[in-house]
């Protein structure tokens, strides 16, 4: 069969006089309500002129029904479509309307297209070649039977007609592109190489009783019906559904995809889609300017001229001006998708393939690309790449792939949220909310620690508008993560910059259309107010539409009051909220989402409404609609005798009674803060000292102050600031409290100092005795204090500055023995790290029970009274060390030092002792086994389990040390292309490689969280440790 339509095709492409004899060029009756009647002319032969006569003298029918559904008859144009160079059809110019005659009978179709029109009460084996008399020779084909039925139900002529036409010209361009690419083949379809089949078209045909939904099902393309119930044309007339369709068989026929749901079906679909858009672009470029030429319709000039609805798909299937999908912003048709990363919010195949309709219609628009560059290489990255199982971000990696230009492909793809492995970004993964006119940004990206940032610039369009640097006095980078830009009108780049301290650049992208205004304003006549308040706010309104805003703010849990200042008269009134920022208002049966938030009869001159659940609208901008009705409508639908009036407003979580407050009170250096808020629900608040976030979602904060302080706390609900307080703090002084004892026998004096202090204070003791003392003083004179019994006891003095709400603490040991023993320590410090000293306790011959340390203001008891005790200091300076001993008669004896510590300098070096590597084996490109394997450090060699070709690496994590005690983290590096050296885009990946054609060097390095990973692949350097094993079959 591949070698018969082969033959044909040769003898199509190089004008044999067998082919002429068999078929014949024919001018055709085509056409819709939409795209008015088109006579598409045939070329000029021997014994007729190739015009379409009878389709020229065509009068469209009408009756009240057809007025009432096209008001506007059709207008006429000639269509003269020549392609002199093509592969295909060569024979009559390029000409595509070629028919097979046989015994004076005229057949739709030739070697690229089969036109087969489905009849009714006929089993589908049993339809048959669309046929008519033609035995005057090419005659034209017209059949104006049935018209006023035909037109009536789908507003189509003759779609058989159209649908062999449109396929002609399909399956040519497919030809000519695939033998620009590929133009060594000299068959159509061998065994390896593109293949280009006859395409079998099935017209009128409702595959599976569906007479709105055309499909391609392995072996025919089937066109529905359409009719007037969902108002589409009939799908054989539009020239983007035949080619759409052709399109799923195109790629089935060079490809190993299955259209099988996920992933795979939604590249299927956008194929389509691109199929769609380049054939309407090579159609455009071989149609001739002749009088009455359909490229002056106003459909073809709004293809052709309009630089937005040139990418809108399936606009002349439906009967409304609307389309079926918009590959330039595919959200508008508020289903599609248009970011890798929103895959989850489409319901389908179609609504996901706004992923790579996207990212064709931005590389179309590139410098030195079009629309038939960009098509070729999809055409060549299906046929070469694409698999059975092939993700949306595989079709990317095979784009990358397919190009010379990647670092430009490999950039767009990026911008819709598709980054495969070979593609040259270092992507940052952040998050969005759309909000009309402005956008929420979060950036997620796990992959470094926020000490390691150095810089973000927020972008819109190219322009800066956060440009945060650290220890530039912007606060710290948490405090910037996250926030708010504004848009402009339309299409919009936003871009996240982010520098880390080892000079790398992350780079993440969104695509955002910025719009303030609802999208679909109803028709109205007669306006029902001339003025409208709006929660306070007076408006006039001069027309039946208006769109007006708030210039105060609506908070979710406050009434919303609407007065009407001209009478009502019992009219219906609704209230909607655009929660979703569509600019749609959209009812739904889910009380969550339903943006219809009001509705009541019989209003007469005002209406309160209070959002029902507040917490499902995001703070932001936000637009509303009242429409005015005799009785309830939907948002959009047309107003005779009415009003609607838009209103946009700042939309703010909680209540217009929001306020926050704190106090805070000081104990010693510390203060402690505590916020107070009220108007909202589930409420955090944040922490900012001299304008420095320092603390989230903490209602109580602790913090040593150095001097006076800007302090200020947000209050958020549901992640957004909702009010601030601010102030200046200043601690006291810490004045230095102290406590002296003198033993007497059993009784202590004791003695207080301090520094002047700023009020009168109070002064609260607790001696620590058998009996728990506990005494309130107003001075600080000396007392004595009787402790009645030998031991040791410790000695709590708070001194309280009531009006100030500070606090200063201090204690001391009390120490009553008969005498007290001569003993002392010893230290030294650690060679390794000169904060960690290693002390060793001098007894002097006293018999000991315990012996406890006091360092850092902590008491350590000592688990070996014969032996030293180790302590690493958290800070270096002078400390002083207390060394208490209990002796065999209980008493309680200290000592102490002052030691200067010294900061440790040395590096920490980090240790890999094993590696637990976790493999997945497999076959035909697919890992799906898992196992895991240990290797020690020595270990040169990783065996894949039971003899798999295929191999992935899952995960790698190291068994290891460091001389200081951290965590020890590690990463890894798979040199995938087998050059023996690791790379940068080598770094943690998890691809496919198959180990029969040789092994694989990894490399795993260890490190601290302190010394951070590597800049340089596979870096053992500065304390790094690493090892290198080879994974073989």
């Amino acid at each position: 069969m591949k070698y018969s339509i082969c033959a044909t095709m040769c003898a199509l492409a190089f004008a044999s006089s067998s082919y002429a004899a068999q078929y014949k060029a024919v001018p055709a009756f085509t056409g819709s309500a939409k795209m008015g009647i088109n006579c598409v002319h045939a070329p000029t032969e021997a014994g007729n002129n190739g015009i379409a006569s009878q389709c020229q003298q065509f009068i469209p029918p009408t009756n009240p029904r057809i007025e009432a559904q096209f008001p506007v008859p059709p207008s006429q144009y000639n269509v003269m479509y020549r392609n002199p160079s093509a592969k295909a059809f060569s024979e009559f110019s390029g000409y595509p309307m070629v028919v097979e005659m046989s015994q004076d009978t005229c057949y739709l179709r030739n070697p690229l297209v089969n036109t087969i029109l489905a009849e009714r009460n006929v089993s589908p084996e049993l339809f048959k070649t669309y046929e008519y008399a033609c035995s005057e020779g090419n005659r034209e084909s017209f059949d104006n039977s049935s018209m006023i039925y035909k037109y009536t139900v789908s507003g189509a002529f003759q779609p058989q007609n159209d649908a062999h036409f449109y396929a002609g010209v399909t399956m040519q361009m497919a030809l000519d592109y695939y033998s620009d690419l590929f133009p060594n083949q000299a068959e159509l379809c061998p065994s390896s190489g593109y293949c280009i089949k006859q395409v079998q078209l099935r017209v009128n045909y409702s595959h599976e009783g569906q007479d709105y939904s055309s499909n391609w099902d392995g072996e025919y393309v089937n066109l529905a019906p359409g009719g007037n119930t969902f108002r589409q044309f009939a799908h054989g007339s539009a020239l983007d559904i035949v080619s759409h369709e052709i399109g799923h068989a195109i790629l089935s026929w060079n490809s190993d995809l299955l259209y099988q749901g996920g992933e795979q079906s939604a590249i299927h679909e956008a194929f389509s889609d691109m199929t769609a858009v380049a054939v309407r672009d090579y159609y455009f470029k071989h149609l001739q300017v002749t009088e009455s030429n359909f490229t002056t319709s106003p459909l073809a000039l709004a293809w052709q001229q309009d630089n937005q609805k040139k990418w809108w798909f399936g606009i002349d299937r439906n009967f409304s001006q609307s389309p079926v999908r918009y590959l330039n912003y595919p959200r508008l048709d508020l289903y599609s998708v248009d970011d890798h990363r929103d895959l989850a919010d489409a319901v389908g195949p179609h609504q996901q393939s706004g992923v790579l309709n996207k990212f064709f219609y931005l590389l179309s628009n590139q410098n030195g690309w079009d629309i038939e560059r960009a098509y070729k290489l999809v055409l060549t990255a299906a046929k070469d790449c694409f698999n059975r199982q092939s993700s949306i971000e595989h079709a990317g990696y095979c784009l990358i792939q397919s190009t010379v230009e990647k670092q430009l492909v490999s950039h767009l793809l990026q911008q819709v949220g598709i980054v495969p492995s070979n593609a040259n970004v270092d992507n940052l993964d952040f998050s969005i909310d759309r909000l009309l006119d402005e956008a929420n940004y979060q950036i997620i990206d796990n992959s470094f620690y926020n000490s390691q940032v150095q810089s973000l610039n927020v972008k819109v369009n190219g322009e800066s508008q956060l440009y945060w640097r650290k220890n530039n006095g912007q606060g710290n980078y948490q405090s910037v993560k996250g926030g708010r830009v504004i848009l402009q009108q339309g299409a919009n780049t936003l871009a996240l910059e982010l520098e880390l301290k080892n000079g790398q650049i992350k780079t993440g992208y969104r695509l955002l259309y910025g719009a303030s205004e609802p999208r679909c304003i109803p028709n109205s006549t007669t306006p029902a107010l001339t003025d409208i308040r709006i929660n306070g706010e007076l408006f006039r309104l001069d027309n039946s539409y208006e769109f007006v805003e708030l210039n105060t703010p609506i908070h979710s849990l406050d009434e919303l009051k609407i007065d009407f200042l001209t009478a009502l008269n019992n009219r219906y009134v609704s209230l909607f909220s655009d929660s979703n920022r569509n600019r749609v208002f959209e009812v739904f049966s889910d009380p969550l989402s339903n943006e219809l938030i009001f509705g009541q009869p019989d209003v007469a001159n005002s209406v309160a409404v209070r959002f029902e659940y507040p917490d499902s609208v995001m703070a932001g901008p936000l637009l509303m609609r009242i429409r005015i009705d005799d009785q309830q409508e939907s948002a959009c639908n047309a107003i005779n005798s009415g009003q609607v009036v838009d209103f946009l407003v700042n939309f703010k979580q909680g209540g217009s009674n929001l306020a926050v407050d704190f106090s805070h009170s000081q104990v010693n250096n510390d203060v402690t803060f505590k916020a107070n808020g009220t108007g909202a629900t589930d409420l955090s608040y944040n922490w900012y000292f001299d304008s420095h976030l320092v603390a989230e979602n903490k209602t109580q904060f602790t913090k040593v102050l150095s001097g006076a302080t800007l302090v200020r706390v947000d209050m958020l609900s549901k992640g957004q600031v909702v009010a601030s307080e601010e102030r200046v703090v200043s601690p006291v002084a810490n004045p230095n409290l102290a406590i002296q004892c003198q033993v007497t026998g059993s009784s202590c004096e004791f003695n207080i100092s301090h520094e002047q202090l700023p009020a009168s204070a109070r002064y609260f003791w607790t001696f620590g005795d058998v009996n728990n003392t506990k005494d309130t003083r107003y001075n600080a004179n000396s007392f004595n204090f009787d402790y009645r019994q030998h031991g040791q006891y410790e000695a709590v003095l708070e001194l309280f500055i009531d009006e100030l709400n500070t606090q200063f603490k201090a204690t001391t040991m009390v120490n009553i023995s008969t005498s007290t023993p001569d003993f002392n320590f010893d230290y030294r410090v650690d060679a390794s790290n000169s904060q960690r000293l290693i002390f060793t306790p001098d007894l002097a011959g006293v018999e000991v029970t315990d012996i406890r340390w006091n360092i850092e203001q902590s008491w350590v008891r000592q688990s070996d009274l014969s032996g030293t005790w180790t302590h690493t200091f958290s800070e270096p300076g002078v400390h002083t060390v207390y060394m208490a001993i209990t002796d065999i008669h209980g008493s309680i004896h200290t000592t102490s030092k002052s030691i200067n510590v010294k900061a440790n300098t040395q590096q920490p070096k980090a240790t890999v002792n094993q590696a637990q590597v976790m493999m997945k084996y497999g076959s035909y490109s697919m890992c799906y086994h898992s196992q895991l394997h240990q290797l020690a450090k020595g270990d040169s060699e990783l065996n894949s389990y039971w003899n798999f070709p295929i191999a992935c690496v899952s995960e790698i994590t190291v068994d290891g040390s460091s001389s200081d005690g951290s965590t020890v983290l590690s990463e890894y590096w798979v040199d995938l292309n087998r050059d023996n050296q690791f790379q940068t885009n080598e770094k943690n990946i998890t691809s496919t490689f198959n180990l029969s054609e040789g092994a694989v060097n990894v490399c795993v390095v260890a490190y601290t969280e302190a010394q951070g990973p590597s800049v340089v692949p596979c870096d053992p350097t500065q304390g790094r440790d690493s090892m290198q094993f080879k994974i073989v079959q």
